[in-house]
């Protein structure tokens, strides 16, 4: 008699099947035994659960995302107010909540996230927390760590920074100034090797940290480097540009009569790819 209670079937309703379907269980039969009844209600349950949980981490992460904005206006008022240690935990949080959003581990962050056009004005944010917080941690050699690590971070995001030149220029001064000599060389030694020297336009403009020669960089980095053709274009450059640039080094006006063609170059170059 229990045996032929435990092979009683019991109807899926049309309400349980809209409730699979909506967490990617397909149904199809019209009536099942009770436990698989209950299996498919367990289902239904956990399904909702999950996605509740999705949805409060979707809000979370959400919040968070707009909170970021605070958490820099706040750091950089602290900054202004030479309240250090609690500007570097307000840029720490804000590079936390970054790294939560994009669902990264700790140290996670890196440019291709942020290389799109929407996007670019967070790299520039991003590399002007390192910034600060690589001279806030120059202040004490208990934060040599943390300098090191900002420090290597800031060699990755600057290279594709709007802030470069004026980041750069700042390196300089601050090599004189800081109490960590060795990391700020070891820092300026990594932009070095990561940028590479545009030969021509260096020498046209004779500043190698000049915006335009920036740009060239720039789009040397996040364009040719990306396509075949422009790689080779790269090598070839770097094949006959020294010897070029050493030519016209001393002959002013042939370096008059290129440097038009590099503006044109780099207008066109802000107005497309910027």
């Amino acid at each position: 008699m229990g045996h032929e209670e435990d092979d009683k079937k019991v109807t899926v309703d049309t309400s349980l099947k809209v409730a699979l379907q909506s967490i990617g269980v397909q149904e199809t039969r019209e009536e099942v035994s009770k436990e698989e009844y209950e299996e498919l209600s367990s289902k239904v349950s956990q399904g909702v659960r999950l996605r509740m949980e999705q949805k409060a981490r979707e809000q979370n992460r959400v919040l968070m995302w707009k909170s970021r904005v605070n958490l820099v206006k706040h750091a950089r008022a602290l900054m202004q107010n030479k309240q250090f240690p609690e500007a570097a935990v307000a840029y720490e949080k804000y590079l936390r909540v970054l790294e939560i959003v994009y669902e990264l581990k700790s140290g996670g962050l890196t440019p291709e996230l942020f290389n799109k056009s929407n996007r670019s004005k967070e790299l520039t944010v991003i590399t002007s927390v390192y910034w600060d917080l690589l001279r806030i941690y120059d202040t004490s050699p208990a934060y040599n760590e943390r300098m090191i690590r900002a420090s290597n971070k800031l060699a990755e995001f600057l290279p594709f920074s709007k802030i470069y030149p004026q980041v750069t220029k700042a390196l300089l001064v601050f090599q004189r100034s800081c109490k960590n000599p060795r990391v700020i060389k070891n820092l300026n030694k990594q932009l070095k090797i990561k940028r590479g020297p545009c030969f021509i336009a260096s020498s046209v403009y004779e500043d190698e940290l000049h915006p335009d020669v920036y740009t060239l960089r720039l789009f040397r980095d996040k364009f040719l480097k990306k396509h075949e053709w422009g790689r080779k274009f790269i090598y070839f450059y770097y094949l006959w540009s020294p010897s070029f640039s050493k030519y016209i080094s001393n002959r002013t006006l042939i370096k008059k009569l290129i440097l038009p063609c590099f503006r044109l170059l780099v207008q066109l170059l802000r107005k497309n790819y910027d």
